[in-house]
């Protein structure tokens, strides 16, 4: 590790423990891949204090299995890192309103394995939060960077996009409106500052207006609604986001019928005293999440860069802002999760998936019809995972495994035109026995 940044951490060190009361986390990881043959490791370092009023976290995670170049590895032991969450919260007194800023892997409304809005792989991104939650209602609007205007592989593009939650609460019950605008600009002070949802607020200001203020850009604004209740026992929710809707169905039967771009998710936890038990399903429609004249909901604007000539390939699930299967999707999946007298947690699950071709960042929809798995050829995913993590005080150690197979492996399309961007199930099969083992301690 060089100079300079062992002095950066130690600096970081100092600050946090002069400052106030730190809590640090180290954590290792070692990931043994039966199809890849690689024997690789996760080493995480993580400073963080929470408070009533201020909360703050530091969280990097050093990484070798070279699937980005770092250009000071070297320094690192072959390691690259990443910042998986670095951010400030500050809060009221009564923690009805709430400020954050920084790194942060987002999370949805909704607790599930296949949330729409934001995807459970939990990908960090630059974010500004603004939320208000009382005993009766809630309201959230972020501001999310995409790609930066300074970006070095997708030139003359800046991506960024608002995300807006309102809710009511009735006891242990919510119901919600999502919404999110995606733009090809750095920020929006119009889409952040203003609480009204984001079909007026695009729509006011469209270039085809006749009005003074018409500005001459082209956003992709995506709504939905959740539903969820919780108690002791059960944590129930369902969630629907709509990327497009074919009105004409009711309004003009006889006329072009255009692709419902939609997707649902849907599940169920139950607790009981021999652990808790889950069932969880979502699909995506295909076209969903693509773009429609203005940007699609991917993080980046293509799934190809270009590094020293070398094409790179940005997987799908790397890139969805939402649900992490993207399009043309089915998935279903059950799981356990049982604790005994909080040192011992064990956790095991069935997933199997569906998956027919994709497109994040190009806009193949056809001028009607609605399509979900009309492939001929589809991937079909199974996998099995059980877990167990031990704590003994500040300690944890944690041994998983994945185990199951792919079939029809969705690739990237080679023969595809150059600036074509797909993904299609192929002719592979990848049998999967991955294991995970490792341990952590806190201070």
């Amino acid at each position: 590790m060089n100079k300079k940044a062992l002095t950066s951490i130690l600096m970081i060190l100092l600050l946090f423990s002069f400052g106030f009361s730190i809590n640090l986390k180290l954590d290792f990881q070692g990931i043994y891949d039966n199809y890849e043959e690689t024997l690789t490791d996760r080493i995480g370092i993580k400073l963080y204090n929470y408070t009533s009023n201020f909360d703050i976290t530091s969280e990097l995670t050093f990484y070798n299995d070279d699937k980005y170049y770092f250009y000071e590895s070297n320094y690192y032991w072959d390691h690259y890192f990443l910042i998986e969450n670095s951010y400030i919260t500050l809060r009221n007194d009564n923690q009805t309103l709430e400020l954050s800023g920084g790194i942060k892997q987002l999370k949805d409304e909704v607790n599930s394995p296949y949330s729409l809005f934001f995807s459970s792989n939990n990908i960090p991104l630059v974010n500004l939060d603004v939320g208000y939650e009382d005993e009766h209602f809630f309201f959230e609007t972020m501001w999310v960077q995409l790609v930066s205007e300074n970006n070095k592989y997708f030139e003359d593009t800046s991506k960024a996009m608002n995300y807006k939650t309102y809710g009511l609460k009735f006891g242990n019950f919510r119901v919600g409106y999502q919404d999110a605008l995606v733009y090809n600009r750095a920020f929006d002070i119009f889409y952040f500052l203003n609480p009204m949802p984001a079909y007026f607020a695009q729509e006011i200001r469209a270039v085809g207006n006749g009005m003074p203020w018409s500005e001459n850009i082209n956003d992709n604004s995506i709504m939905g609604f959740f539903f969820d209740y919780k108690d002791s026992t059960y944590y129930i929710y369902s969630q629907l986001l709509v990327d497009d809707f074919n009105a004409n169905r009711f309004f003009n039967p006889q006329g072009t019928q255009t692709p419902d771009k939609v997707a649902f998710s849907s599940g169920l936890n139950l607790a009981s005293n021999l652990g808790t038990f889950g069932v969880h399903g979502a699909f995506a429609t295909q076209y969903t999440f693509q773009p429609g004249g203005g940007p699609g909901y991917t993080i980046y604007p293509e799934s190809i860069y270009y590094f020293e000539g070398e094409k790179r390939i940005i997987d799908y699930t790397d890139n969805y802002i939402g649900y992490k299967y993207g399009e043309n999707t089915i998935s279903f999946l059950v799981d356990y999760d049982y604790t005994y007298n909080n040192w011992l947690n064990l956790y095991s699950s069935f997933e199997t998936v569906f998956s027919g071709s994709k497109s994040p960042t190009e806009d193949t929809a056809p001028d009607e019809g609605t399509y979900l798995l009309d492939d001929p050829l589809l991937e079909k995913r199974y996998v099995y995972t059980i877990a167990t993590n031990f704590y003994f005080n500040n300690l944890e150690f944690n041994l998983s495994a994945d185990m199951g197979v792919i079939q029809n492996k969705l690739e990237f399309n080679e023969n595809a035109d150059e600036d074509e961007d797909i993904f299609v199930p192929s002719t592979e099969d990848e049998n999967i026995l991955r294991l995970n083992f490792g341990f952590g301690i806190e201070f």
